[in-house]
């Protein structure tokens, strides 16, 4: 671009020298015959008129070349400033409404707790079966603030890049086996039975911790989100398909509304508050669950249809081993 602009600079230059030379040349010629008009004088000197006019013709096509390479960049650079500062604005909007949702989470279980430790020390912990049923309130209200304050942490870290991110190759296959088999207690205590189909040699590449914690969210999500008076089941599949790998979480539970797939993985958003919240959630799980995702480059989709359960499906990019 500054190649462009000298040249054009130098060409314009060179015209209006041009053309003063010639303007110079016939004022000199008109005192010399001290007769004849300006018209009269390029109809007689036809090459002076010609060469004249493709002069001016020059100087203002490397005029618009010149404002051409000095606007277009401006013009540019207008646009990337809008663009910005909508995402700026955007994420500032994000971020307050982060703060105000953390907040009211952080206050709902404190106010609880607080009130029940005032009426504790107002006499009712002389009472053993109604301070044991509020010292119980208050465990379950304690462990939902640390589970909180440990995805906001996770979050964190995960957005500003803090936490570190050893990049290894994955046996999904390997590590799924090893995580249910720690999950299974958690979903007999609910009778639900969790039942696998994973393909050999599903190999990816990214932070085996982070891929768990991804893995763990969406099994986790399944078991609360089952059928418990019925038969539960929690499906967890892989397979290949081309240069990908494919692995789906499926429950057979209470399912989810088409007009929530949009906002399922914003940060806090529920689909059934009550129910979320008497399965003891933080509304971060599946916010979680896309940004380790992004983090794999992998894409994260869901399906489906109320009475009837749900399917979460994530896609990674597959690892030659």
């Amino acid at each position: 671009m500054k190649k462009r602009f000298l040249l054009a600079s130098i060409g314009i230059t060179a015209c209006n020298v041009v053309l003063l030379l010639f303007v110079m040349a016939y004022f000199i010629s008109i005192e010399s015959n001290n007769h004849g008009s300006a018209f009269s004088f390029m109809l007689q000197n036809k090459y002076f008129g010609i060469t004249m006019i493709i002069c001016v013709l020059c100087s203002g096509i490397f005029s618009l070349l010149i404002y051409n390479q000095i606007m277009k960049p401006v013009h540019k650079l207008q646009e990337q400033m809008v663009k910005t500062t909508e995402e700026n604005k955007k994420a500032e909007q994000i971020r307050s409404e982060f703060v105000a949702n953390v907040t009211h989470e952080l206050k709902t279980p404190l106010t609880s707790i607080s009130g029940f430790i005032e009426t504790l020390q107002d006499g009712a912990a002389e009472n053993p079966e109604i301070r044991n049923k509020f010292i119980d309130i208050i465990a379950i209200e304690t462990s939902r603030l640390e589970r909180l304050i440990e995805d906001v942490l996770v979050l964190s870290e995960i957005e500003n890049k803090r936490a570190s991110f050893d990049i290894v190759t994955i046996d999904t296959k390997d590590c799924l086996i090893k995580m249910l088999s720690a999950m299974e207690p958690i979903a007999s205590a609910k009778n639900i039975t969790i039942e696998t189909k994973l393909s050999e040699r599903c190999y990816i590449e990214g932070n085996a911790d982070r891929f768990i914690q991804m893995m763990m969210n969406l099994i986790e999500n399944a078991i609360k989100y089952s059928k418990e008076d019925q038969e539960g089941k929690v499906m967890v599949s892989s397979y290949m398909d081309k240069n990908k790998v494919y692995i789906e979480v499926t429950d057979n539970g209470i399912g989810i509304s088409e007009e929530h797939f949009e906002r399922l993985f914003e940060r806090f958003y529920r689909v059934d508050k009550s129910r979320t919240k008497k399965g003891g959630g933080t509304g971060l799980g599946l916010s979680i669950v896309k940004h380790i995702a992004f983090l794999f480059n992998a894409e994260v989709s869901v399906k489906s249809e109320l009475g009837e359960g749900t399917t979460f499906t994530v896609v990674f990019n597959r690892k030659e081993v």
